[in-house]
Order: C-alpha cells, then structure tokens, then sequence
C-alpha cells in the first residue's frame, strides 16, 4: 500500500499585512493584480467586508461593472450606507442601457455620500436636463447631520423618512446609528435586535448590541462580527477606531503567495 503525499499545509500570514500589500496595488493602479489576492482573503473568511469594499474598489478601475453587482449587493446587505457599492450599482445599470435604474441608484449613493465627487458626476449625468440633480433631499441632509455628528438632529430627520420608506435599510441603518450615538440606548438597541432578524449581517446591528446591549447581546454579537470584520478595520474606517475591537486576525496563504510576499 502507497501512502498518498498530503496537500502543503498553508501558511499563515497578519491579515493586517496582507491587505497593505493589496492596498499598495490598488493604489498602484495594478488591480488585475490585486483581485486574486483578495479573494485570497475570502477563501479564509467568506464574509469578510474589507475584502468586498476592496474588490469593488478593483473593479471600480477595472470598471468591469458585472462583474461587480454581486459584491456590491453582499457588500449592501451589511452596510446598506456604502456609497461605493451603490455606485457600482449604478455604473452596471449605465452600461446595460437602464438610465432610470442607474438614476436611483445614483440617488441612493447621493443620499448616502453627498460631497462624493463621482457619485455627483453620475447624478448629473443620469438626470433629465431641466432637473437639478445636486439639490439636497432630506435624506442627504440626514446624512449631513450625522457626519457633522449632530446626532439628535440626525435622528429628528431619519425618524420620518425610514417610516415613509420601511424597506430602505440604509435609512434604518443611519437611524440606528444616531441613536445609539445620541445615547438614545434603550430605542437603538430595540431597533438593532429588528434589523438584525430581518438581515443576520447587518454590521452595525451587532455592533450596537456588542457596544450597549446585556451580556446576552454582547455574546451574541462576537460571532457575526468576527466573521464580517475579523480585526475591526472596516468598523474603524466606518465608525471609528475608537468604537471598533483591536483583534488580531491571520489568514492561510500558499507557498505561491508567500513568494509573491517576499518577492
């Protein structure tokens, strides 16, 4: 009887160092290069927000907008305010033809990042000519508030809006947040145990019950914002760095990329 050869045990790799090195190319220009690298990173952790945020990031220069709708729509589902992924939206429903689509996803990505100079160039250029596209709704102003950190008047604007619109995530996302900001904790942690039965990988959902909920919420939370955000950094970049956990997170790589690495 032979013995079968075993497969290379992986080796293992900062997750932290990785994505720099994927950064660097992405800020290089060299996005074709940077794709395989990060799905590397989605081998290890499938759900993992970084890494979509990044890959739509390389299609974006790639503008292979396809190729990106699926990416932008998990990317969505855990962080409904991500102008990006909107944008992506927004660009495949151009290519296709459909300006009325891209239009409303122009919009959302508007109401979600209004000084977003590429979103703004999308607005315009998907909107009828008599119609001033950059006039701020009330959803765009609620964001303005919560950027500026006013968080109760943020909350006074979001109240309304996510009543007229009850399947617009992203408002009940804004919501949450300027709640529990505004030290509004009991109503936001109410609203977090909702959005999270209704979206399991809402990020800011288990973020809201880790940071004010019981132990019961708190343990509750640990799972699913490992498994979206393993060391925090997307929860930094969105919300702080103050409000998100330093956990230290590796990932397997191949003899290949380890080569790559030190190369």
């Amino acid at each position: 009887m032979t013995l079968q050869a075993r497969p290379p045990r992986p080796s293992q790799i900062s997750l932290a160092v990785w994505n720099q090195a994927i950064d660097e190319l992405i800020q290089n220009w060299r996005a074709e290069e940077a794709i395989p690298r990060i799905r590397t990173v989605l081998k290890n952790m499938p759900r993992h927000l970084s890494s979509y945020f990044r890959l739509l990031q390389a299609i974006w220069l790639l503008r292979r907008w396809d190729e990106g709708q699926d990416w932008a729509l998990r990317l969505l589902r855990a962080d409904p305010c991500n102008e990006l992924a909107w944008g992506v939206l927004a660009n495949g429903a151009e290519q296709r033809g459909n300006l009325a689509e891209a239009r409303r996803y122009w919009q959302r990505a508007f109401e979600n990042a209004p000084y977003n100079q590429q979103i703004r160039a999308g607005m315009v250029r998907t909107s009828p000519g008599k119609v001033d596209p950059l006039q701020l709704t009330p959803a765009a102003f609620a964001t303005l508030c919560r950027m500026d950190g006013r968080w109760e008047r943020a909350v006074e604007l979001y109240t309304p809006l996510q009543q007229e619109h009850p399947r617009q995530t992203d408002l009940q996302s804004a919501l949450l947040e300027s709640l529990w900001r505004a030290g509004r904790q009991e109503e936001a942690l109410s609203l977090a145990a909702r959005l999270v039965h209704r979206e399991p990988n809402l990020l800011i959902g288990w973020l809201v019950s880790a940071q004010v909920g019981d132990e019961t919420d708190q343990a509750l939370a640990q799972a699913p914002l490992a498994a979206l955000d393993a060391d925090g950094e997307y929860m930094a970049v969105r919300f702080g760095a103050d409000l998100a956990p330093s956990r230290a997170a590796s990932i397997g790589i191949s003899s290949e990329e380890v080569a790559w690495m030190h190369g």
